[in-house]
């Protein structure tokens, strides 16, 4: 199949040490798995076409790892990680490009991506809508230093779950990939057009500590006050910090942070509901439901009846 796996995923995967290849069945799939001496777990490759591919990884490595990707051919990456890493990032990767990874021993790594050659850009964005494509590669580098874009977050959880396969999959996966980089463009303009000069690397590195005691303490009471300590800030400074780094304001972004933790366990567990509404950091179910509701649009036992 001349897939964008074949044009440079299998290649590339074919010079890691560390990894096994298991064809998945049907449409081309690749299933990627550790060697056991490196680590457990696994990754799904879904070629969509020649040029656009979706990903979902789910590896804990055993072994410290270096690896060196050599001479892969130009293609954009823009990626979900959860667990050690939060967030959206992404890459623009130039062709003959070379560069190192360093993967620690004991690191754990969830992620749900979607990679694709400039082609798939032209064939989208450039040739119908006239967007340049050195804007998209700007915007795909600047995801590094403001990593939280919710609209963003939400298209790459649908494509890291969904199930769909031969024409109809590659029709839904170039629609949400389509969807996903004008959501990025379009947040990238609306930086752009703020004009606002980015933190200094002593508060981006605050608002990122902040951040890791929101995931770390969510059923716990957070202040506002508690998070401007853990960024080493004052007040006003924070507010305005978090904002401009995340896109939203502090007690926003815990909102929508507990109920994307109360999703996943609605759909994941057995719990019963009031302890849900606990381990997220609410008291009471009834605030619990209402803001879940307003969230995602379904009371929590609605959703999980669908789930």
């Amino acid at each position: 199949m001349d897939s964008i796996i074949d044009v440079f995923f299998s290649q590339g995967i074919s010079k890691y040490n560390f990894l096994k290849r298991v064809k998945a069945s049907g449409d081309g799939h690749l299933e990627l798995i550790p060697k056991q001496s490196y680590g457990k777990g696994t990754g799904l490759l879904k070629a969509a076409g020649k040029s656009l591919l979706v990903s979902t990884t789910n590896f804990t490595f055993l072994r410290s790892i270096d690896h060196i990707p050599r001479n892969l051919p130009e293609y954009f990456h823009i990626n979900l990680c959860q667990g050690t890493l939060r967030g959206i990032g992404g890459s623009h990767i130039n062709r003959d490009h070379d560069y190192s990874r360093h993967i620690p021993a004991g690191f754990s790594h969830y992620s749900a991506g979607v990679s694709f050659q400039p082609g798939f850009f032209d064939t989208f964005f450039s040739s119908r809508y006239g967007v340049a494509l050195d804007e998209l590669a700007q915007a795909i580098d600047a995801l590094g230093r403001f990593p939280l874009i919710p609209d963003a977050a939400v298209i790459l959880k649908q494509i890291s779950k969904a199930s769909f396969a031969g024409d109809i999959g590659n029709v839904w996966f170039e629609a949400k990939t389509v969807e996903l980089v004008s959501v990025i463009l379009k947040w990238h303009r609306r930086l752009a057009a703020t004009a606002d000069p980015p933190l200094k690397e002593d508060d981006r590195l605050g608002i990122l500590e902040a951040i890791r005691y929101i995931e770390e303490h969510s059923s716990g009471t957070l202040t506002l006050d508690r998070l401007a300590k853990q960024a080493a800030m004052g007040m006003s400074k924070f507010t305005a910090a978090f904002k401009a780094h995340t896109g939203l304001p502090a007690a926003s972004y815990v909102r929508r942070f507990r109920m994307e933790k109360a999703m996943e366990l609605l759909k994941t567990t057995s719990i019963p509901l009031g302890e849900i509404a606990g381990i997220v950091g609410y008291k009471y179910y009834s605030r619990f439901s209402t803001l879940f509701r307003e969230q995602f649009g379904l009371m929590p036992r609605e959703f999980r009846k669908r789930e």
